[in-house]
Formats: C-alpha cells, sequence, structure tokens
C-alpha cells in the first residue's frame, strides 16, 4: 500500500547498504527505506489519514455544536495535524543511515510518540462523540487527570520531532544541504517555539486559547481562528509547520541550485519573529486577523 501511495515500494531485497532517502519532491532519486521506525511512523500517517475520512461524514451529518464550533471540528483537525507529523517525521527520518534511524534513541522517543498520539486521538474522538470538552475541561475529576495526560502526550509528541533534528545535525547525509538545514531548523527551533506556545496555552488563565472576550465569535474560514481577539493557536500553528515549510524550502532550493544556508535561515529567522510577534499580540488579547 504504501508503495503504491510514494511509487517507491518498499523492497524486501534491496541492498541494506545502500543509504535511501525521501523523493516525493522534484523527482529526486531518492526513496523511503524499509526498516521498522520507517514503516511505524509511515503507518501512523496512513492511520490518521483513515481516521481523518472516517470522521468527515460525521462532521457534515451530525449538527451539533461545541462552544460554537462543530462538535467533530477538533478531533478532525488533530487527526490531519498529526497525520502531516507523522509523515514529516519519516520522510526527514531517511537522512539517517539505518542504524542511526533504528537505534535505541529515536526508537525510545518514535514509540513515547505513537503512544501519545493513539492516547490523545481517541480520547480526543471519544469526548467529541460525547459533546464533551476534551481541553480546557475541568468539571470532573476524570476529565482533569486526561487533560493533564494530554498534556504529557503533547510532549511526547513535541519531544521526537526535537531528538531527530539533533541526530539529522550530528548524523544526517550532508549531500543535500538545503534539506539538511532546513530540517534541522525546522524540526529543532519549531518543537522549541511549539513546547512554549503549547504550555502557555494549557496554562491560560482563562482556560482558553482566546485571550479576550469574543462577542462575535467571527472566526477565520477553514482553521477557525478568532478575528476579534487574540488567539494563541496562531503562533503554535506557525512554529508547528516549520517542521515542514524550512524542509520543503531547502529541498526546492537543493533541486534549483540556489545558496540553501543563506535563503533557509532568513526564512528562519522571518518565521521565529512572525510567531513571536503575533504572540505577543495573543497575549494582548489583539487579533493578528481583525473583524
Amino acid at each position: 500500500m504504501l508503495g503504491k501511495m510514494f511509487n517507491y515500494p518498499f523492497n524486501h531485497r534491496f541492498n541494506y547498504q545502500e543509504k535511501h532517502y525521501p523523493g516525493l519532491i522534484f523527482s529526486l532519486n531518492l526513496r523511503l527505506d524499509n526498516d521498522y521506525i520507517t514503516r511505524l511512523l509511515a503507518m501512523c500517517f496512513l492511520f490518521l489519514l483513515a481516521v481523518t475520512l472516517v470522521m468527515l461524514p460525521a462532521y457534515y451529518v451530525d449538527a451539533r455544536l461545541l462552544n460554537t464550533a462543530p462538535i467533530w471540528a477538533k478531533p478532525i483537525k488533530f487527526s490531519l495535524s498529526l497525520a502531516i507529523h507523522f509523515l514529516t517525521l519519516a520522510l526527514l527520518a531517511q537522512q539517517l543511515d539505518r542504524s542511526r534511524r533504528t537505534g535505541m534513541l529515536l526508537t525510545f522517543f518514535a514509540y513515547l510518540a505513537v503512544v501519545s498520539m493513539l492516547f490523545e486521538q481517541i480520547y480526543i474522538s471519544i469526548q467529541a462523540a460525547r459533546g464533551r470538552q476534551s481541553h480546557y475541561n475541568d468539571e470532573t475529576d476524570f476529565e482533569v487527570l486526561m487533560y493533564n495526560l494530554m498534556g504529557i502526550g503533547a510532549i511526547n509528541l513535541i519531544l521526537v520531532s526535537f531528538v531527530l533534528g539533533l541526530l539529522i545535525w550530528k548524523y544526517g547525509n550532508k549531500d543535500n544541504s538545503g534539506l539538511r538545514l532546513g530540517s534541522i531548523l525546522g524540526l529543532v527551533i519549531g518543537s522549541v517555539l511549539t513546547l512554549i506556545y503549547a504550555m502557555t496555552m494549557a496554562n491560560a488563565p482563562a482556560n482558553s486559547h482566546l485571550v479576550g472576550e469574543a462577542v462575535s465569535n467571527a472566526k477565520v474560514p477553514l482553521v477557525g481562528w478568532s478575528r476579534e481577539v487574540g488567539d494563541l493557536r496562531i503562533p503554535h500553528f506557525i512554529a508547528t509547520h516549520m517542521m515542514q515549510i524550512l524542509p520543503l524550502m531547502g529541498l526546492f532550493l537543493d533541486k534549483f541550485k540556489y545558496s540553501p544556508k543563506i535563503i533557509v535561515s532568513l526564512s528562519t529567522v522571518i518565521l521565529v519573529v512572525m510567531s513571536a510577534v503575533f504572540f505577543d499580540w495573543a497575549l494582548a488579547g489583539k487579533a493578528v486577523f481583525s473583524i
């Protein structure tokens, strides 16, 4: 199945000494390896994609709302975001030799992330089906406990990307300098900023990702960000998706022979500054996308 999707079938007979790197973009002569860590991460991506497809009919059939939002919006957003996260990990991990990729360090954090993903996705989906909040819910002792456990799970999901970034920095293939630099900066800096913004949201005094009192509940289409008050999800979104933006940019620059170090580094600075500014605005209750 993975082979058909990626046009690079897993082949149990290929030479294990040969290095293979992600080749989904720009026809680079690269491909996914057939080791258990790659399979684990790729299968998580497919699982989350399937979960999303299963929940989409519920989104359109179930008219219930929770805090003015469709009740299935949150689990769908989480499954899509996590699917992108695990696909990113599977692809970028190919920059490591098989021995490093399947070593104890990455194996430990990868399995920790998978367990955390299953826990979070299942709980968020069950709470949606029950018509209950999964986040910022202190109505029962059980839901308080589960919310705290989700916080631990979120840290585990970030730790694996941070560790992968460090491993690529120390042991990663140096042939594609743009991809390598984008991967290191995106995974390491994106993970650190994501953790900072996520912890701020988790400990928000108002028990909400919003800062200020929304009146009309005006939102940005699709993403649902507030157009009235400060929204901490915006800097969190930028930080999280640095993990995809910077490696993709580096890959593009490698393909077309531009200067990857300068452009990727400058792009990193721009994204970090943007997320910091929007974070400051959110804390001040200022909407990024005003009405």
